[in-house]
C-alpha cells in the first residue's frame, strides 16, 4: 500500500485516537465537520475523560516541597508530567475548548517567583527553586507541543536555549567532579558520578539539557528562531547526539547541592539513546518515542543513531506495506515515566490483534512525514 492507502486503512480500522490524529496530522484534505465528529468521539472515551479529570486536581504553585513535587513528577499515572503528555498523545491541542480551559491554569507553573529567582541567580538557587525550574521546563514543553504560544512560555524556552548552548558550544563532555573536588563528599556517596555545579540541568550557569528541553525545541515554531538561535539549537542537538554524550550515565549522575552538603540527589533526565540491539525492555520502549522526537531536528536525522534506527524500523514493514514493530517498542504500562516510553499506546483496546500494527503504522508515517 502507498502512503495514501495506509492513511485510509488507519481511518477505517483505527480507534478514536488513531482516526482523529490520522485525520489531523496525516491526511492532506479534511473537512471541519469530519474533524468535529471524530473529536467528539475522542473526548467521550473513558481514558480521555479520566485524564482530563486528573488535571483538575492540581492548583497553583506556591511552594515545591516533597509532597507537591512528587504529585507533579514521578512514575504514577496521576502525576501531572504523565497526565498532560498522554492527552497530547491522544491528539488534544490548542483550539479544543475543554483542553484550553484546563491548560490556561498551568501557565503559572512556568511564570512564578520560584522560577524567576532560579533564572535570575541559578548559581544560588535553592533545592526548591531548582525543582520549580524543572517543573517549568517540563510544562513549557507541553505547552509548545500542544500549540500554545504564550509569551512567557516562548521567553522561558528561548532563555533555556541560550543557557544550554553555552556548554554545547564548548563541546565539553567533562561533566563530573574530580576526586580532588570531592574530598568532603559523604562516604555514603563515594564513587558516585557527581555533576559539576555549573552543569546541573536545573540550576547551573552552563546546564546540561533535559529531554524536556528537546521536546520544547522540537515544537518551537520556526518564526521564533533567528540565525543566532538556529546556531544555538544546532550546537545543542549536535551535543546530545555525539557518542561522548551517549557515554554519560543515566540521568547524568548525582547533584551535590551546596545548600546541604550532607546529601546527594539523583539528577535526570538526559536523552538516553538506546544502544543498537539492546534487549532491555526499558531501552526498547524509548526507541520509537525518541525517533519521533529527533525527527524534528535536521542535524539529528543525520546522526548515525537515527539513521541506523530508521533502517531497523523499515525491516518491520509487512508484505502489504503496513508496519508492525516488536511489542516492547509500543507499550502502555500501568505506571512509569512518559519520557521513558511507558505510555506509547494509542489504541484503548490492547487485546485487538490489529493494535500493534495500527500503532506501528501510524508512528512510522508520522516519522516519515517529519523527515520528508
Amino acid at each position: 500500500m502507498e502512503t495514501r492507502d495506509l492513511i485510509r486503512w488507519l481511518l477505517k480500522e483505527g480507534g478514536p485516537v488513531i482516526r482523529y490524529r490520522s485525520m489531523c496530522e496525516l491526511e492532506g484534505s479534511r473537512t471541519l465537520s469530519g474533524d468535529e465528529a471524530q473529536l467528539d468521539t475522542l473526548l467521550w472515551t473513558e481514558k480521555t475523560r479520566w485524564l482530563l479529570e486528573q488535571m483538575d486536581l492540581f492548583g497553583p504553585i506556591t511552594h515545591v516541597d516533597n509532597r507537591v513535587f512528587n504529585s507533579l513528577h514521578g512514575m504514577k499515572p496521576t502525576c501531572l508530567e504523565n497526565v498532560i503528555p498522554r492527552l497530547l498523545e491522544r491528539g488534544l491541542r490548542a483550539g479544543i475548548t475543554s483542553f484550553d480551559e484546563k491548560m490556561e491554569r498551568f501557565r503559572q507553573y512556568v511564570d512564578n517567583p520560584l522560577v524567576h529567582r532560579a533564572l535570575e541567580k541559578p548559581e544560588s538557587a535553592s533545592v526548591e527553586e531548582g525543582r520549580a525550574l524543572f517543573i517549568a521546563t517540563v510544562m513549557a514543553s507541553y505547552f509548545l507541543r500542544g500549540g500554545y504560544e504564550y509569551d512567557e512560555i516562548i521567553q522561558f524556552v528561548m532563555h533555556r536555549m541560550e543557557l544550554l548552548s553555552r556548554l554545547a558550544a564548548e563541546k565539553n563532555y567533562d561533566i563530573h567532579m574530580s576526586d580532588a573536588e570531592l574530598v568532603r563528599l559523604p562516604k555514603k556517596w563515594a564513587g558516585k558520578p557527581i555533576i559539576r555545579p555549573e552543569m546541573v540541568p536545573s540550576s547551573g550557569t552552563k546546564p546540561l539539557p533535559l529531554i524536556h528541553d528537546l521536546f520544547a525545541f522540537a515544537y518551537l515554531p520556526a518564526v521564533f528562531l533567528k540565525n543566532q538561535n538556529r546556531h544555538q539549537l544546532e550546537d545543542i542537538v549536535a551535543y546530545v547526539t555525539d557518542e561522548r554524550y551517549r557515554a554519560f550515565p543515566p540521568g547524568y549522575g548525582y547533584i551535590w547541592p551546596e545548600s546541604n552538603r550532607r546529601v546527594c540527589y539523583a539528577c535526570g533526565w538526559n536523552l538516553d539513546l538506546p544502544y543498537l540491539g539492546s534487549e532491555n525492555p526499558y531501552q526498547q520502549r524509548k526507541i520509537v518515542q525518541y525517533m519521533e522526537l529527533l525527527a524534528h531536528f535536521p542535524a539529528a536525522r543525520k546522526s548515525p543513531w537515527f539513521q541506523k534506527r530508521m533502517q531497523i524500523l523499515e525491516t518491520y514493514q509487512t508484505e502489504r506495506g503496513t508496519y508492525c514493530f516488536p511489542s516492547p517498542y509500543l507499550v502502555e504500562k500501568k505506571a512509569g515515566y512518559y519520557v521513558g516510553g511507558a505510555y506509547m499506546g494509542l489504541e484503548d483496546n490492547r487485546r485487538n490483534p490489529k493494535t500493534l500494527e495500527l500503532e506501528s503504522t501510524f508512528r512510522m508515517l508520522l516519522i516519515k512525514k517529519q523527515i520528508a
